[in-house]
């Protein structure tokens, strides 16, 4: 098993203490105290994992973190007391052993692999929990900050990284983790904000020793006109992956709010002065990222205004028809994740439906996963008919990505862009998928006609077209007339027609 994400892996992000575990309390959602999920619980769920298709979990820091504040605990566990060690709140003794060594979360990730399931660890070095400065030398932290983005993380204690005892204190207690806690893949927590002399030691020293050690950084950029400042950090700093958040804004502002197509996805290409869509900034030849297929890419998560489905019921309130258009223009932002490039990231709960709203702070985005709905054979129980459609259709599109070379490699090509339609190939050495996508609200009056030019596909390309593409719902052909494709497709819906065979 090779236990490094690549563009095989569909990545599901669980906070932790909000998933599950054998003595977890089920409260309401304005409770930021610790609900009791843990490592243990997530062992107890990969089935439910497994059946949804998801190859790797990613999971919030396990470090031993400060205890309860006046008004919160630290049920995230993003507010280290200790680097050291686990904390003890993450385990309940069921599937680990109880010691918080870092061997334990070894255990896990063992555990994890056995089954086939890869495992992202969270990781800080930029900063230390609330009140925790005197676990360590007073030097170590910057006093005010400088420059744009440093300074304190929402009063948090910021270490300083142009210190040299805190690089070799992090650099030396990240390589603990990984001959220890078996780690492979880190996601890293505000990146930003770390100064970047370290980035140089992290790429000098753990990159040596580890070179099959993913890097995965969180780069909190979320505009297409940020994407300069953010592909930097792929580009210079030798990061596997970011984040991508434009695309994440992209897709929510044109699929759930109704924004053009070709303003945020792809120009049409019909002339030089057309502004730039978020996928026409992939081209590491004209500045654009390295490797732009490398990019974790994503809906919602934890820090972000809202989850999906949230979004869906702000644009589509109401009972009955509302909800009807908010699980389609969901699915509808599923089926774009799950077919352009990158690697996709679920955030827990998402694939039911799951709502979360930031309302001065995140503890309605990281509501407690509804297990209530979910029956004994891993999926929504029928009665859930919201949960068991969003469910059953993420599933089908992880395994439909799965089967495809083309959905998980293949490069991008642009055939339509307009500000309703999107239309576009991803092409592979043996395999070939098209996917239209109409983002208005009814059905196509007339066929679209995508014209297969052979100035930007090439012949064997255009054959496997012409042989037969299918839709991966009905199985209808697609047809090739003229070296044309004529394509009527209903509203906020996106189709997809794939060749038959591929690996």
């Amino acid at each position: 098993m090779n236990k490094r994400v690549t563009q095989d892996d569909i990545i599901y992000f669980i906070v932790t203490d909000r998933f599950f575990g054998r003595s977890k309390r089920t409260v309401d959602t304005s409770d930021t105290s610790i609900h009791g999920g843990t490592l243990d619980g997530i062992l107890e769920k990969l089935d439910y994992l497994i059946e949804l298709g998801v190859t790797t979990i990613w999971v919030t820091p396990v470090y031993e973190n400060i205890q309860n504040l006046d008004t919160s605990e630290p049920y995230h566990y993003y507010w280290p007391l200790n680097f050291e060690q686990m904390d003890g709140r993450l385990l309940d003794g069921t599937r680990l052993p109880d010691s918080v060594d870092k061997r334990t979360f070894g255990k896990f990730v063992d555990l994890c692999e056995a089954a086939g399931m890869k495992v992202v660890l969270d990781m800080v070095v930029n900063h230390s929990g609330y009140g925790a400065q005197g676990e360590f030398d007073a030097t170590w932290f910057n006093i005010g900050g400088s420059g744009d983005i440093k300074g304190q993380l929402a009063g948090l204690p910021d270490f300083n990284h142009d210190n040299p005892e805190v690089l070799d204190f992090f650099i030396n207690n990240i390589e603990d983790w990984i001959s220890k806690g078996k780690v492979t893949n880190i996601r890293m927590d505000t990146v930003k904000h770390v100064e970047p002399k370290f980035w140089h030691y992290f790429k000098s020293q753990i990159r040596g020793e580890y070179p099959d050690v993913c890097l995965i950084g969180e780069v909190l950029f979320e505009g297409k006109e940020d994407i300069g400042k953010l592909l930097q950090y792929q580009n210079y700093h030798d990061f596997d992956s970011i984040f991508d958040f434009p695309l994440c804004t992209a897709l929510r502002s044109t699929l759930i709010y109704d924004g053009s197509l070709r303003y945020w996805l792809a120009r049409p290409r019909l002339n030089d002065e057309e502004p730039l869509g978020v996928l026409d900034n992939d081209n590491p030849l004209k500045n654009g990222y390295r490797n732009a297929n490398r990019l974790v890419t994503l809906l919602d998560n934890h820090d972000l205004d809202r989850r999906i489905m949230s979004h869906a019921r702000t644009k589509h309130s109401g009972a009955d028809a509302g909800l009807d258009w908010a699980i389609r223009v969901t699915k509808l932002c599923l089926g774009a994740l799950l077919t352009l490039r990158g690697i996709p990231q679920i955030y827990y709960g998402t694939e039911v439906g799951l709502e979360g709203w930031k309302a001065g702070d995140d503890r309605d985005l990281r509501r407690d996963f509804p297990w209530h709905v979910i029956g004994d054979d891993h999926h929504p129980r029928q009665k859930f008919r919201k949960e068991l459609e969003i469910y059953e259709w993420t599933r089908d599109l992880i395994s439909l990505r799965k089967g495809h070379t083309a959905l998980r490699y293949g490069s991008t090509i642009t055939l339509w862009s307009d500000d309703v339609v999107y239309a576009f190939l991803r092409i592979a050495t043996d395999d070939v998928a098209l996917v239209i996508i109409n983002n208005g609200y009814t059905r196509m009056p007339n066929p679209i006609q995508l014209n297969l030019d052979m100035s930007i596909i090439p012949q064997r390309v255009a054959d496997m077209i012409a042989g037969g593409l299918k839709h991966w719902k009905t199985g209808q052909a697609l047809m090739v007339q003229n070296g044309k494709v004529p394509l009527t497709v209903d509203g906020k819906t996106i189709d997809i027609f794939c060749s038959d065979g591929s690996g």
